[in-house]
């Protein structure tokens, strides 16, 4: 009965983080609406930052209870899950031209965040030391590469679009910061059950925790990507399909976990080989589909989603 109730909490957990990053993404932009902030600013901001904030939350109280896998797993998994998952099913719906943008810089960076995180995190493989681990020191590094990212990001959106529109609004200002509250709230309350319900599942089963960080977790932290990815490619918007994806990637290793590993260092003990080729191939193969053809097509996206879902089985298999 008690296995039930945990997986209740999963979902319940993922329920309230998606509805909570939700309220707050909303809220924040009625904000910065407010205060005559630009569309170009609010999405290179508010929007890239709110669709991170799920992965944030779970990989925040991860650490916080002592799960440094599961918060390293669920930002590998959800770029994983990013990569090939969201972009294949998005070309299902819409092939995907790929402009110069993206197959120039934005998917290069996506493959170079995957490196930076990997060459930090293990190394015992790489620099012969005792533990694997994120430090202080290396989440200060990634939140440089951070601040780079946003500046180059804002720099190039006021080149472009100095003559922005502001859209005001006319909402009462603490209605709006009573929403973003609220938000936060949801938010927190949500990571909490999530984490507590996704440990209590991984020690009955005794699957580490690091799996259900890469599966469970990450498909479910980035159902706000698909959703978007999905519904921006049915309506023809297929530069925010691939945008929205290629963002949250750098997001999620450059912010969320180079905010967790300076609030406390991440050790990594069970993430594998594998896990990190997949980390890293799922962007590469991405971007040889855009160097060779120019574009994600449906049999593309199969064989994406196909390597994904292959991914998956070998992770079951080795826990059953």
């Amino acid at each position: 009965m008690m296995i039930f109730l945990y997986f209740a909490g999963v979902v319940a957990g993922l329920a309230l983080i998606i509805k909570g990053a939700d309220v707050m993404v909303d809220s924040s932009s009625d904000l910065a609406r407010k205060f005559s902030i630009s569309e170009s600013v609010i999405g290179l901001t508010v929007v890239a930052f709110g669709t991170s904030l799920p992965e944030f939350v779970v990989s925040f109280f991860s650490i916080l209870n002592g799960s440094g896998d599961m918060s390293i797993g669920n930002v590998m998994g959800s770029n994983i899950f990013n990569s090939l998952v969201i972009l294949g099913a998005s070309a299902f719906v819409s092939s995907i031209v790929i402009h110069r943008r993206p197959l120039y810089v934005d998917i290069p960076m996506s493959i170079f965040t995957a490196l930076i995180c990997s060459l930090l995190s293990f190394d015992v493989y790489l620099r012969g030391a005792e533990e694997n681990a994120l430090s202080r020191w290396d989440g200060l590094f990634l939140w440089i590469f951070f601040a780079l990212f946003m500046y180059y990001n804002y720099w190039l959106s006021r080149r472009k679009n100095d003559d922005d529109k502001v859209e005001h609004i006319d909402q009462k200002t603490y209605m709006i910061v009573l929403k973003l509250i609220l938000g936060l709230v949801v938010l927190v309350v949500g990571g909490q059950v999530l984490i507590k319900s996704a440990t209590e599942v991984a020690h009955t089963f005794g699957v580490p925790e690091a799996v259900i960080g890469l599966t469970i977790l990450a498909a479910g932290t980035s159902a706000p990507e698909l959703a978007t990815s999905v519904v921006a490619a049915y309506k023809g918007k297929l530069d925010l399909a691939i945008g929205n994806v290629i963002g949250s990637n750098v997001f999620n290793v450059f912010f969320v976990l180079g905010t967790c590993s300076l609030i406390r260092p991440i050790y990594v003990e069970q993430i594998q080989p594998l896990d990190v080729a997949m980390f890293i191939g799922g962007p590469m193969l991405l971007w040889t589909f855009s160097l060779l053809f120019r574009r994600i097509n449906r049999l593309m996206g199969f064989i994406m989603v196909a390597a994904y879902v292959s991914y998956v089985v070998v992770l079951v298999r080795q826990v059953i």
